[in-house]
């Protein structure tokens, strides 16, 4: 019954089961009671016969809600991914006000942006790595005209979006910068995951939570601390290794943690303050060394949470609670390979929830849970 609803992948994480569907790419995670009646519903011919093996179970109108909750839940699970149009458009080179050039690992990129606004969507991250105006290797253009932004790499539009949207720019832009410096292309990678990533110089952690949450933070305090940040907000994982990529953007400290990281971060206080608008309110970009590796295996997630004047915990949490937070903000590939290779790292990672304030502490519990991973 309606098994062309069904969805494409499915595996069970203790009492959850994580759950891709094809025609949206798109992941559900449900309890194991609700998979039991998933898979009585598509091995039923009819809705009689459906109803008919969960008489005992339910009322005759706990069985009608129960229809209709679960045809609603496979609509909403195979709405078609919608791909973006094709843009179109034309090099505008009078836009060209601002251009700088950056060394990164082996390459050397040039941007020319139109303003100073378009400007902070991109350089501040990528600061340290401003070089002399010189030979390079792949040339972007970001641009605003008429209330739309562009991108153009190699002078070919990549992508249109509005102002309004100028994330999207930043995640594009990301993904083809990833691709430059690691000698890779888009359709190689499994997703760009919404967390940062420490590592020790042999395996790394991605920690994971909604803005605000202290993972940046937290990443700049274990950064002081011996630990190297391979990643920060956009952690990149390779379908060929299933290992996490190294990131050169800088880390991003919101104006809530200049207390907390004052002391600790030697010339905090020079670092430049970005004000590119009212919901991030003020930033500063704290510049890391580049890990010894350029990826590491990940061995596991932590949903942080900093919380004023708490102890510091790490516990296991299931898979529901941290796939929530990150798949939102997160960018997973269709491809049908990439998707059962995403569960497969799921599963083979340990799961956490980190709740801290004490910087000392909480640098003492990710040290150890190195050594235990």
């Amino acid at each position: 019954m309606n098994t062309h609803l069904a969805p494409t992948l499915c595996m069970c994480f203790g009492d959850y089961w994580v759950l891709w569907y094809t025609t949206s790419n798109s992941y559900s995670i449900i309890h194991s009671d609700y998979k039991q009646l998933l898979d009585a519903y598509f091995s039923s011919n009819t809705e009689f016969e459906y109803a008919s093996q969960v008489l005992e179970v339910f009322s005759e109108q706990e069985r009608i809600r129960l229809l209709e909750h679960i045809g609603l839940y496979l609509k909403n699970c195979n709405i078609p991914l919608t791909l973006p149009l094709k843009p179109t458009g034309t090099l505008d080179s009078t836009k060209r006000k601002i251009v700088k050039y950056y060394q990164i690992a082996s390459k050397t990129i040039k941007i020319s942006f139109c303003s100073e606004l378009v400007l902070k969507t991109i350089h501040p991250a990528l600061a340290q790595y401003t070089t002399a105006p010189t030979h390079y290797d792949v040339n972007f253009d970001i641009y605003l005209k008429e209330n739309t932004l562009f991108l153009y790499q190699n002078e070919k539009l990549i992508t249109s979006v509005l102002k309004t949207d100028y994330h999207h720019i930043q995640g594009k832009f990301m993904m083809r910068l990833l691709c430059t410096i690691h000698h890779k292309k888009e359709a190689d990678w499994i997703g760009t995951l919404h967390g940062s990533t420490i590592t020790d110089g042999h395996s790394s952690i991605l920690f994971v939570g909604k803005s605000g949450s202290g993972k940046s933070t937290l990443s700049a305090l274990l950064a002081t601390h011996g630990f190297q940040l391979l990643a920060d907000d956009v952690s990149p994982l390779l379908s060929k290794d299933q290992h996490i990529y190294y990131n050169p953007s800088a880390i991003s400290i919101k104006e809530g943690a200049f207390k907390v990281l004052r002391p600790l971060v030697k010339g905090f206080e020079n670092l430049d303050i970005v004000n590119f608008n009212k919901v991030k309110g003020q930033l500063k970009y704290l510049p890391c060394s580049q890990p010894k590796a350029t990826h590491y295996p990940c061995k596991a997630m932590v949903l942080v949470n900093y919380k004023a004047d708490s102890e510091t915990q790490l516990e296991e949490t299931s898979i529901k609670e941290l796939l929530e937070t990150i798949i939102e903000d997160s960018w997973l590939s269709p491809n049908p390979i990439h998707a059962e290779q995403f569960l497969n790292w799921l599963k083979s990672i340990k799961l956490y929830r980190l709740t801290y304030s004490n910087t000392d502490s909480v640098n003492e519990t990710v040290a150890t849970l190195f050594t235990q991973l």
